[in-house]
This record gives C-alpha cells, sequence and structure tokens, in this order.
C-alpha cells in the first residue's frame, strides 16, 4: 500500500523543463530551487518548475529530518512516514516532539508550493522530464546515493533497495512524461491534500501520547533488567499495540478547532483544483507523452483507463464535496435510514475521539442530523470500473 504514496512523486518529477531536469541530476533539490527562484523574469513553465521542485524539496525534508533521528517507521502507511529512509549511524535522538515538527514544516512546504503554483500562467505550460533524472538528497551529503533515485524511492516500499534498483532498470519502458496546464491544478490539489493531512496531525498533537508510550516502554525494560521480552504476544503485537496507542492517545484529547478548519479549507480546495484538472484534461487535443490521458489520449507510463473513469471519479469527488459542506451526512448506525453525522461540524467544532463513546452515540450526538446520507454506489461503480484498484487509482486522480 505504501507504494501509493511514491505516486505524487513520480508527477512532481515531470514538473521541469530538460535544463531544470539536468541541473536536478546533476547538482540535488535544494540547488535547483536556489537556481529557479532567483531567476530573472521566469515564463511560465519556471514558475511552474519552481513549485514542483518546492513540492519535491517538502518531501525530501521529511526525509532527512526522519533520517537525522532514525525515524524509519515501519507499517504506518502515512504520507511524510510511510516512505523508507536508510539507517543513520549516528543518528540524533529521537524525541516525542519530532512528529509534530515534521508535520508543522510539511505544511509550510506546502503553504510554498501553492503561492508559487498561484503565479503560474497555467495556459503557457508545457513540460518534459525523464523522471530517472529525479532524486532525493536523503542522507544530505549532496551526491546521489544507492536507492535515492525518485523511483527507486517509490519501488523500496514494496521491495528491497536492491531489488527496487533492479525494477527500477528493467520495468519501465518510457520515464519521459509531457506536463501541461491540467497538471498544474493536479499538483496544486495535490499540495493541499498533504496540506490538509498536516494541519489534522497539528490539531490532534501527538506529542503527550508519543511521549507516555516511550515512558512506559521504558519503565518496562527497567522491570526486566533491560532483558529482552520472552512474550510471544509482545514479538509479534507489541509495536502495533505502541503505534496504537499513540494514535489513539492523540485522537482521545479535544483538536484545535483552529488546525481542522484548517483542514477543511485545504480540502475543499484539493476537491476544486481537481475539477479543474479534469475540466482542462477533458479538452486537450494532443497526445504527447500524457500524465493522465482523457479518452483521445495515451498515458506515458502505459497505464489504460477505462472508458468513463473520469466522470466515475468525479462522481465521488462530488459526494466528498457534499459531505464537506454539510449537503450529505454519514450514515450512523443508530440513525439509519433517516440521517446521520455531519462530517462539516466535525471540522468546525471538533470533538474528542472517543471510540466507545462515538460507538455509542453520545460523543457524537451534537453532529447528528436527520438528512439525506452519502452512498457507496458512486464509489462501489467506481472500483468495478477500476478492476478492484479503485484506490491505487484515487491516489493517482487525487
Amino acid at each position: 500500500m505504501r507504494l501509493l504514496y511514491s505516486i505524487p512523486l513520480l508527477f512532481c518529477a515531470g514538473l521541469a523543463s530538460a535544463q531544470t531536469s539536468q541541473m536536478i541530476a546533476q547538482n540535488g533539490l535544494a540547488a535547483t530551487e536556489t537556481r529557479l527562484a532567483t531567476q530573472a523574469d521566469p515564463s511560465a513553465n519556471d514558475r511552474f518548475a519552481l513549485g514542483a521542485v518546492r513540492f519535491l524539496r517538502g518531501i525530501e525534508n521529511t526525509l532527512q529530518f526522519r533520517w537525522q533521528h532514525n525515524m524509519a517507521i515501519k507499517d504506518f502507511d502515512m504520507p511524510g512516514l510511510s516512505l523508507p529512509v536508510p539507517p543513520n549511524p549516528d543518528a540524533a535522538p529521537f524525541t516525542p516532539d519530532l512528529i509534530l515538527t515534521l508535520f508543522e514544516h510539511l505544511r509550510d512546504d506546502m503553504a510554498l508550493t501553492q503561492d508559487t503554483l498561484g503565479q503560474v500562467d497555467a495556459q503557457d505550460v508545457a513540460l518534459e522530464i525523464d523522471l530517472t533524472d529525479i532524486w532525493f538528497d536523503i542522507n544530505m551529503n549532496q551526491q546521489r546515493d544507492f536507492g535515492e533515485g525518485l523511483i527507486e524511492v517509490g519501488l523500496n516500499t514494496v521491495a528491497s533497495p536492491r531489488q527496487a534498483a533492479e525494477m527500477a532498470a528493467q520495468g519501465m519502458d518510457n520515464t519521459l512524461v509531457r506536463f501541461d496546464s491540467a497538471d498544474v491544478a493536479w499538483l496544486n490539489a495535490y499540495s493541499h491534500l498533504l496540506g490538509g493531512i498536516s494541519e489534522l496531525v497539528i490539531a490532534f498533537d501527538p506529542t503527550e501520547a508519543i511521549a507516555k508510550v516511550l515512558e512506559t516502554d521504558q519503565q518496562l525494560i527497567n522491570l526486566r533488567g533491560n532483558r529482552p521480552s520472552e512474550s510471544f504476544y509482545d514479538a509479534q503485537f507489541g509495536g502495533w499495540v505502541d503505534r496504537f496507542a499513540m494514535v489513539y492517545g492523540a485522537l482521545n484529547q479535544q483538536p484545535l478547532a483552529d488546525h481542522t478548519r484548517a483542514a477543511r479549507f485545504h480540502f475543499l480546495i484539493m476537491l476544486s483544483e481537481n475539477k479543474t484538472f479534469w475540466a482542462r484534461v477533458a479538452l486537450e487535443t494532443d497526445n504527447e507523452n500524457e500524465w493522465i490521458p482523457n479518452a483521445h489520449q495515451t498515458a506515458a507510463l502505459g497505464f489504460t483507463l477505462p472508458e468513463g473513469a473520469a466522470e466515475s471519479w468525479q462522481a465521488v469527488l462530488d459526494d466528498a464535496e457534499k459531505l464537506l459542506n454539510g449537503k450529505l451526512l454519514v450514515s450512523y448506525w443508530r440513525l439509519e435510514p433517516m440521517g446521520g453525522i455531519n462530517v462539516m461540524k466535525l471540522f468546525e467544532n471538533p470533538p474528542v475521539v472517543d471510540i466507545v463513546d462515538w460507538v455509542q452515540g453520545s460523543g457524537l450526538l451534537p453532529y447528528m442530523e436527520l438528512g439525506p446520507t452519502v452512498s457507496t454506489r458512486n464509489l462501489r461503480q467506481f472500483d468495478r470500473m477500476m478492476s478492484g484498484d479503485a484506490l491505487l487509482y484515487s491516489i493517482l486522480f487525487n
């Protein structure tokens, strides 16, 4: 599943001109960002390239931050935490506040991306790049090392570094992609997705919950006298239990409403930009190494979309927008079929997430209403159309 998070990385690699692509290949993202940001009289392509590089720098920053602290978090499928990082033999200590800091930085990097893309004249954009030129300086040594290529980083989520390198070398016939005006909206939508996720993490600050779990683990070690646990259940489920305790501990507190409201704002912009993307794609008449094609185009990376896929996905997006605006409710088992939960109110005035109270109903009473609830029909139709790969394509489509 973590391979899904490599999809926006593959896209963003394509948002630089050939010259910019070569600059990244030779000097890395940080130097390329500095060069593009100081360029006199930038063209639309230059601004688009800068926005894409800043997006990629945001991802690189999370990888570098995690490498500095050996934050190789396993089985945690979340943007910012799921992509692999190599071990750091001289890492700084991990402290409970680092997760919050990471997402605060990611939010700020996405804000910078959005500001840059807002200055792009989308009508004048047409860029090509070879995806293999892009790499992340994860270990911060200013040179491209084994496993730091864009495609390798994506493949490393499902394979060993050496297997990923072999797959990268053998698995793609074409890595040249051309991006245009539609893809400006696509990238902006993705930056708002990551911005919204970051705001939710900040709203439910996990620092105290992480500190509690780490302190408990240390106390258990002290009780055992530094002897490893011999429990089968600890070996099999201990890590999962700790992660669950961290997440639930973060959720089971009063969230910061300013940040949940900001998250909803980001998600609404994401949906709006996605609609713009599909409207522009539908009008395209060329067929040149397309990222996401319309019905008359071919995808550069070789995948084929079923007829009607764009329309089916937009129906799913329309349901999501109505949920965020309170026009449809999420069905609740004790109100079916008469009503459900108003998601907009959850974002605007967020409650403590208490599983028992939520299931029983007392924790959600202020958010319950009578009215139409969202159906799973559009999502089921999209899943059938995509032959079971709906999750993969939903990440691709954003």
